[in-house]
């Protein structure tokens, strides 16, 4: 009996094997003055640590939805290279070598195709769509649909 109770723990405790900068430094002999000043100065990428903050996701802006056929649809969109949030840049500020354009091709989908009307698609809220975009609705360009 012991021996399933031990294999559980062991698992587990290996899983937990992991440690932030600040523990990584003061189980090397760094007190906290230490720690403050390496930050300060950028020693060690320490800045570069989000110390378990959650995954921010890039920021994707919707160019165009372009309607091939009843079925197909393109979406064309531009993502950043990096988190805008972290270094407080605006995505209009941004030259073309600080994003990539991409193009998702959508089958069947249930609103955006050439049978909804184009009211009807700008009404949807941007939640809805398939990416998650930035920009407004009303920022994207949409070619092949229903006036």
């Amino acid at each position: 009996m012991k021996k399933y109770i031990l294999i559980p723990f062991l698992f587990f405790g290996l899983l937990a094997q992991s440690q932030t900068k600040i523990i990584a430094h003061k189980s090397h002999s760094g007190s906290v003055k230490s720690f403050s000043k390496a930050y300060k100065n950028n020693l060690f990428t320490i800045n570069n640590s989000n110390f378990g903050n959650p995954y921010i996701p890039p920021t994707v802006m919707l160019d165009s939805v372009i309607s091939i056929n009843d079925s197909t649809t393109i979406l064309v969109h531009r993502t950043a290279n990096f988190c805008l949030a972290t270094r407080r840049v605006n995505f209009e500020d941004l030259d073309e070598s600080s994003y990539t354009l991409k193009r998702d091709t959508l089958y069947n989908h249930s609103f955006l195709n050439r049978e909804n009307s184009l009211k009807f698609i700008k009404s949807i809220h941007k939640n809805e769509y398939p990416i998650h975009f930035s920009n407004k609705v009303n920022e994207v360009e949409f070619i092949g649909f229903k006036k």
